[in-house]
């Protein structure tokens, strides 16, 4: 039976080593550095599923807090390599749902696969029917961060936001943990 938590510190810089390091390109990888500057700030946080002991994904998630109400951005999220293809991708995020209940808003940003080269567009479109499935919706707002081009999408907790809130949220976001300038420069929402 797998189960989901708060990882620690310690393990949050260990799997940025171990998987995330090898999970995601380097130029989309945060440094860690600044992933456990916004942890010291509780602008971030971060969960492991787990089968006993054994790490079967992550999830690390911006979050801000804007007028009492929580708002998400989840930043990075993986199955384990050789984990992966088995459905312990569907069963985290629906353990992650019953967790963040309490968040207004938790939004999920997926590569747009209609500005993709032939080669990659199969796989963005298959990872976006994947967050579909499991309860995320499309909201209509799109972005570009540092010229990537994103569709928004928002895990359905049955209070749907229209694509200005989401846009707004996602701003906020970005621009609580992004200098001012480099927000300006690379942030289009």
């Amino acid at each position: 039976m797998h189960y989901c938590r708060h990882l620690t510190r310690e393990e949050i810089a260990s799997v940025y080593n171990t998987h995330m390091k090898k999970d995601f390109p380097r130029d989309e990888l945060k440094p860690l550095s600044m992933v456990m500057s916004s942890l010291d700030k509780e602008q971030y946080f971060c969960y492991g599923i787990f089968d006993s002991d054994t790490l079967c994904g992550y999830a690390y998630f911006v979050s801000l807090l804007i007028d009492g109400k929580q708002i998400c951005l989840l930043d990075y999220f993986a199955v384990v390599s050789g984990m992966r293809d088995s459905g312990i991708g569907s069963e985290f995020l629906h353990l992650l749902r019953n967790e963040l209940t309490d968040a207004e808003m938790l939004i999920c940003e997926s590569e747009d696969p209609s500005v993709a080269a032939d080669s990659e567009k199969l796989t963005r479109e298959r990872r976006i029917a994947f967050y579909l499935r499991n309860g995320f919706v499309d909201t209509g707002a799109s972005a570009s961060v540092f010229g990537v081009d994103y569709v928004l999408l928002e895990l359905d907790f049955g209070r749907r936001h229209s694509p200005e809130e989401i846009r707004a949220g996602y701003s906020a976001l970005y621009s609580s943990f992004l200098p001012e300038k480099l927000y300006n420069r690379i942030v289009r929402v």
